[in-house]
């Protein structure tokens, strides 16, 4: 409307301006001369002007229409390569793998999107077990440089998962040799080196990983105490080794007691009992570690008597506890001090009732020949964590048809 109002109203205005124009115009074009009024000459020369800018306009759109054109399907296929990266990392993520590649085809056309297209194909391939396709959509993903690197922690991750542990690791190289260190790189290393049994080098990933943070405390104790127990039995009775592993230890790895049993154990096997007491003890006289006590008090290198007064010594520092008795009531056993073996062992019955301590007094009274007493032990040992030995509702017996009789009630006839 407004438009419209604005048209008439310069109309109106050109109409009265060419009410008082008077002049002329004389074409002479001999012998002819023709006299036009100066309004009607405006009025050509602007329609002149305008067809001219028609055609120029005409032609230019003419000349444009083939890049126009390409233009207008370049969109087209970005727009179809976005949506098919949007459907087909829908359909992954809804467990459609064989679409998800189909849906990702037209996203390898563009440059932008041709990586992500593929590292996402790759995964939906791999999902399908379907290693050549996976192959092809990591080499795509691989020759754009901006999803190089994925690329190859994508292939590392799939090597893991398929338990191959050497191109795992060769993914990876590859990955810190392009100066790309990151954590969940360290992550696969860690488990295809716990996948081909490189245990030295479990140990010390899971050092570089605890420096970062990057695992939970106890994953780190865990499997800290795996790879050493590993190490400790590949060097069998290798004293010279173990020491060596030993001293390899940092402060923290040295005061788990799983570690210290482990090598204390292996060195003891190896002819170094001595050493594996003073490993031994030097953990016991500073704290608690009841899982230690039984190790020390097995060391057949240490005299008998002088083992039994070490853990006399730390039941006095850390307390009356089961693992102190128990130890001294066997040293006490193998020494023949019966007497002594008997209360230690009842002791520790009366701190924590155990299956343990049950056998060991059962196995104590068949030394002495006193064999009620044994079979007593014997029988609370066989039923230790059995709340009732005798089910409360007894297996109902078999009808010949294999099912069970139905309850008798009052109401209900002998089923015979």
């Amino acid at each position: 409307m407004i438009g419209i109002l604005l048209v008439l109203s310069v109309a109106v205005g050109l109409a009265m301006l060419m009410r008082f124009s008077d002049g002329n115009v004389a074409l002479l074009w001999p012998p002819y001369r023709v006299d036009v009024s100066m309004n009607l000459v405006l009025l050509a020369l602007f329609a002149l002007f305008a067809l001219l800018h028609l055609i120029l306009l005409a032609l230019s759109n003419a000349v444009d229409l083939p890049q126009r054109v390409r233009q207008y399907r370049e969109r087209r296929s970005r727009e179809a390569a976005l949506a098919g990266l949007r459907d087909g990392l829908i359909a992954y993520n809804e467990g459609r793998y064989g679409r998800a590649e189909r849906l990702l085809q037209p996203a390898l056309g563009q440059p932008d999107l041709a990586g992500a297209a593929a590292l996402i194909g790759a995964r939906a391939a791999h999902r399908l077990r379907e290693p050549e396709r996976v192959e092809r959509w990591l080499e795509s993903a691989g020759a754009e440089k901006p999803t190089t690197n994925a690329a190859l922690m994508c292939r590392a991750e799939m090597a893991v998962e398929d338990q191959r542990p050497a191109d795992a690791l060769n993914a990876v190289e590859r990955l810190h040799s392009r100066g790309a260190r990151h954590i969940q790189a360290l992550r696969l290393a860690l488990r295809a080196h716990e996948q081909s049994g490189n245990w030295q080098a479990v140990l010390q990933t899971v050092r570089q990983l605890h420096k970062r943070e990057a695992l939970h405390p106890s994953v780190v104790r865990g499997l800290t105490i795996r790879a050493l127990r590993e190490l400790v039995a590949q060097r069998g009775d290798d004293a010279h080794a173990l020491r060596e592993l030993l001293a390899s230890l940092t402060a923290a790895e040295r005061d788990i007691d799983e570690v210290v049993e482990a090598v204390a154990r292996a060195l003891d096997r190896a002819g170094q009992g001595e050493q594996a007491a003073t490993l031994l003890s030097g953990i016991l006289d500073k704290r608690l570690a009841e899982r230690l006590v039984p190790v020390y008090a097995s060391l057949a290198a240490l005299d008998a008597r002088k083992r039994l007064r070490s853990i006399e010594t730390w039941r006095q520092r850390h307390g009356d506890r089961a693992a102190f008795t128990i130890a001294a009531g066997r040293l006490c056993a193998a020494e023949g001090l019966w007497g002594k073996a008997e209360e230690f062992f009842k002791v520790a019955e009366a701190q924590s009732p155990s299956r343990e301590t049950r056998a060991l007094l059962a196995h104590l009274y068949e030394q002495l020949g006193r064999h009620a007493e044994a079979l007593h032990y014997w029988r609370l040992a066989a039923t230790d964590g059995m709340d009732n030995p005798l089910s409360e509702r007894p297996l109902a017996p078999l009808m010949a048809d294999g099912h069970a009789y139905p309850p008798v009630t009052p109401d209900t006839p002998d089923p015979v």
